[in-house]
């Protein structure tokens, strides 16, 4: 007996039940016409945020990969999710020591308190000056993505700005445009957008203590 569901992830070339299906929790950035499954963690997204970097080794040896360069879009072959090797393994995660990850925050909202995915979630690292300027951002989210996804538009549309309500709201406008809401998701792109919005808001409170 087959799958209850066709999923090129679980069995290639079977086709995507989700594209035509119900959609609410699907990606709205990232995905293919093989495959619009979210990328479901958490930790990886605050790690994208702040430049992390993964020491893996295998039978050639030891190397270095940018987190940003571990986890694969779905293209047409939705079953290949990293660039490890099969033979790799992870030994460590290194993330690079920042200012702005001293007023950072992960703002994840989901729709029961505990044990959930994400539907929309954002990572954010800021520095401020005494007049609370921007001067560096860092901004993730995740639950939205087929990948872990960065927006470095929405970074740099607050670089040099006052961090405000209007400037927070702003900046997340810009990390949605290009989302692509299929038949039951598009809600999410006005959650994504406030919860971008709170994120920045939040880590501006830490910013100015």
């Amino acid at each position: 007996m087959g799958a209850a569901f066709p999923c090129n992830k679980r069995e290639p070339g079977s086709g995507c039940a989700a594209q035509d299906g119900i959609d609410r929790g699907h990606a709205l950035f990232g995905g293919s016409a093989s495959c619009i499954a979210t990328y479901p963690g958490d930790w990886a997204v605050a790690l994208l945020a702040f430049d992390a970097q993964v020491d893996v080794v295998g039978p050639n040896g030891q190397r270095t990969i940018a987190l940003a360069d571990l986890h694969l879009e779905p293209g047409s072959t939705p079953q290949r999710e990293h660039t490890l090797a099969p033979d790799e393994i992870i030994l460590s995660i290194r993330v690079p020591k920042t200012e702005a990850g001293r007023a950072s925050t992960y703002h994840k909202i989901r729709d029961r308190e505990s044990y959930a995915f994400a539907l929309a979630s954002a990572a954010v690292g800021l520095t401020v000056s005494r007049r609370e300027t921007v001067q560096e951002c860092r901004i993730a989210l995740g639950g939205v993505a087929t990948r872990p996804w960065r927006v470095p538009a929405a970074e740099q549309a607050l670089i040099g700005t006052r961090l405000t309500d209007e400037t927070a709201r702003r900046a997340g406008e810009v990390a949605f445009v290009g989302a692509r809401a299929g038949r039951h998701n598009g809600f999410r792109i006005e959650l994504g957008i406030q919860t971008v919005t709170d994120a920045l808001l939040i880590a501006r409170s830490r910013a100015t203590r």
